[in-house]
């Protein structure tokens, strides 16, 4: 027997999300999304259940409810028994690990924070943009070092990094086929309803390399949506819908899907300090929501409860990162994306990145499942101590006790005479020193001829001419 494992409670009811359904659908056939891309919507007209008007294209209800059925979500095996940490959003600022101050990222800051990430098994990619590389490098540079350094990072479905160029997008699917690596590809639409004209471009350009896409959007109440959060969700979710659609229409020679990190998304914004609030109550909840529609459409949940809002590892990137694992796992979640990011995700800290596992094993200790037998009630230990005696010295808590209690790197249980002994350390400075302690025993590689193949490409790219002018045009 089991005790039942802890579970959230509330949030949209069947029937809210059905409604939610039928208004997603309604959008995609009556209003459509903007297209502007020649190849794209010739490739579109095509199809019987598709309206194009000028640059906008309406999808049947039908063809809608086709796609999502046939999006494919592969998990890789490692998602199935453990609980994961999505540690790469390409921040573009960090604070120094030996002075602490806050500056750009560098290469450096790349490899540690990536070697930081492996020790804790996190997935994702690349965790900072090294700015001490040319532009036309820096992705990929960052796919690069990141098949290099980790055997997770850019090589899974909750891969989302940029291939911002054609001749950028070739470079890193040679590097992905050369070190045997996940490769895929995203359009993010900009709300409200239209895409970038360079994303269409690489997306067009790779159909014949028969590479899995995804669609993402990223729609901001009161900005590129409606004020109302759960209308901001609507718009997600339609152009979401439709995006697909049109890849899997196109995308004929692989499979197309939505990805887990960015579905059903919807992003408060504060209009006091015209900000993303990530890490708020309306962003938690918002969160929810995804989470509830994840299970409506039986496909992965990946919580985003790591973006914090606080600008450093400070108590409020704590709370807020804290109070949203918690309620994300009980609904569910085993992924928390964005792990060591503050400030809105705008800065990538290793300190963080430390405290968030922490609290993922913590959450993971707290609503975990528990047999509950005869033998662990312990009769016979109650009946035979008896008034005066201790269990410490019984060999069942000898035995036992390493695996009934969790014993935390971060969060300690010394009390304060120990605590003052050891140095009377800041959480933020035991973090630091934990960061550092880990990224010095990496010890992770890559086959040498695997190196030595990846190196050969970037070499390439370096003095590439029109890897170089593929930028100039942003």
């Amino acid at each position: 027997m089991v005790i039942e494992d802890f579970r959230f409670v509330g949030g949209l009811s069947k029937e809210q999300m059905n409604i939610l359904h039928e208004k997603a659908l309604f959008l995609a056939e009556n209003v459509g999304i903007n297209i502007p891309h020649k190849g794209i919507l010739n490739k579109l007209a095509d199809y019987n259940g598709v309206t194009i008007e000028g640059e906008n294209v309406k999808f049947k209800s039908d063809l809608v409810i086709k796609a999502l059925s046939e999006a494919k979500y592969i998990l890789p095996a490692y998602a199935n028994n453990e609980w994961l940490i999505d540690a790469g959003a390409h921040q573009t600022k960090t604070y120094d690990l030996e002075t602490g101050k806050l500056r750009e990222s560098t290469t450096e800051d790349l490899l540690n924070l990536i070697k930081l990430g492996y020790s804790y098994g996190a997935v994702g990619s690349a965790p900072v943009v090294p700015f001490d590389k040319p532009t036309y490098l820096q992705e990929i540079f960052m796919h690069k070092t990141a098949y290099e350094y980790s055997d997770r990072r850019c090589n899974d479905i909750f891969e989302h990094m940029d291939k911002s160029t054609i001749p950028c997008a070739n470079y890193v699917y040679e590097m992905a086929k050369a070190a045997n690596k996940w490769f895929t590809f995203g359009i993010w639409m900009i709300s409200p309803r239209t895409f970038d004209r360079h994303g269409l471009d690489v997306a067009y350009y790779l159909l014949d390399k028969g590479v899995p896409m995804y669609v993402a959007t990223m729609p901001i109440a009161g900005v590129t949506a409606p004020i109302n959060m759960i209308s901001t969700l609507l718009q997600s979710m339609f152009e979401s819908f439709s995006g697909l659609t049109m890849l899997n229409l196109i995308n004929t020679k692989s499979f197309s899907y939505i990805p887990p990190n960015d579905i059903f998304e919807a992003d408060p914004f504060d209009m006091k300090y015209s900000t993303f609030v990530y890490g708020s109550s309306e962003f938690i909840r918002a969160q929810i929501f995804k989470g509830q529609l994840c299970q409506y459409y039986n496909v992965p949940y990946v919580s985003k409860s790591m973006n914090a809002g606080g600008k450093e590892a400070d108590e409020q990137s704590a709370f807020e990162v804290g109070t949203a694992t918690l309620i994300t796992a009980m609904l569910g979640a085993r992924v928390f994306r964005t792990g060591g990011c503050v400030s809105a995700c705008e800065i990538s800290s290793a300190e963080q990145l430390v405290i968030d596992y922490e609290i993922v094993v913590y959450v993971r200790n707290l609503i975990k499942s528990e047999e509950f037998n005869v033998d662990r009630l312990m009769i016979d230990e109650i009946a035979e101590v008896g008034p005066g005696e201790s269990y410490i010295s019984r060999m069942s808590t000898v035995k036992n006790f390493r695996k009934e209690y969790w014993e935390p790197e971060l969060f300690t249980h010394s009390n304060l005479g120990q605590w003052l002994k050891y140095g009377g350390k800041s959480i933020s400075k035991y973090a630091n020193e934990i960061a550092r302690k880990r990224i010095a025993s990496f010890d992770y590689q890559i086959t040498e001829g695997i190196k030595k193949e990846l190196d050969s490409i970037y070499e390439c790219a370096k003095n590439d001419q029109k890897l170089i002018d593929s930028y100039h045009s942003f």
